[in-house]
């Protein structure tokens, strides 16, 4: 009897080794409406710089743009580092420019005809450095500019007040923490300088 359950145990295990593997399913990361789909490591490979340049497809490798909608939809915003930029409307010519600054959010959107051209995290003031919020016009521009106050580098620097607050590059933690000026990476703040002049309108709200 022994003999016969013996024999009949290793049938039933010859049996189930018989079947074929079930295939794997493969699994696509959380898909991002109106964009491709994408896997995690071509997510990471679209981010060149710290500039989001659109995703990837998974076997042509071609960026594609993304919307500024869904890059705010992405998970972390906005208290990403990441800079998202729309290079058509960033090369545009003629054209009404202006930059809002978020102090909340920590970041800042310069707009091409009241639409986002980029999108950029800031730096700004903290304590009773706090950064103004109101209506400004840049004053003054400085690819070079030296603070005598605080004895430092302030490359691009856009002048907002005659006080000494202004935009230029510098260190952009994603908290307050600078002396009142807006710090922005070099990556959005070059770009910037170069296609504001005297007398573009900058905002800063809460």
């Amino acid at each position: 009897m022994k003999n016969i359950v013996a024999v009949l145990s290793l049938s039933f295990v010859l049996l189930s080794c018989s079947h074929e593997p079930k295939p794997h399913i493969h699994r696509s990361a959380p898909v991002v409406q109106s964009v491709v789909r994408m896997e995690a490591p071509e997510y990471v490979n679209s981010i060149q710089d710290g500039v989001h340049t659109g995703y990837v497809l998974d076997e042509e490798q071609e960026p594609l743009p993304i919307l500024h909608e869904d890059f705010t939809r992405l998970p972390g915003y906005p208290h990403t580092h990441s800079v998202w930029m729309n290079p058509e409307l960033m090369q545009q010519q003629d054209a009404t420019r202006k930059v809002r600054i978020h102090l909340r959010n920590q970041r800042g959107l310069y707009l091409v005809n009241d639409e986002v051209a980029m999108d950029f995290p800031v730096c700004t003031g903290r304590g009773n450095k706090r950064t103004p919020i109101g209506n400004f016009s840049i004053l003054q521009k400085d690819i070079d500019h030296h603070s005598n106050l605080y004895d430092c580098p302030m490359p691009y620097f856009m002048r907002l007040t005659w006080s000494g607050i202004g935009m230029h590059v510098g260190d952009v933690y994603r908290a307050p923490a600078s002396h009142g000026c807006i710090r922005m990476p070099q990556v959005a703040c070059e770009p910037l300088y170069h296609a504001l002049s005297h007398g573009s309108r900058v905002k800063i709200t809460e």
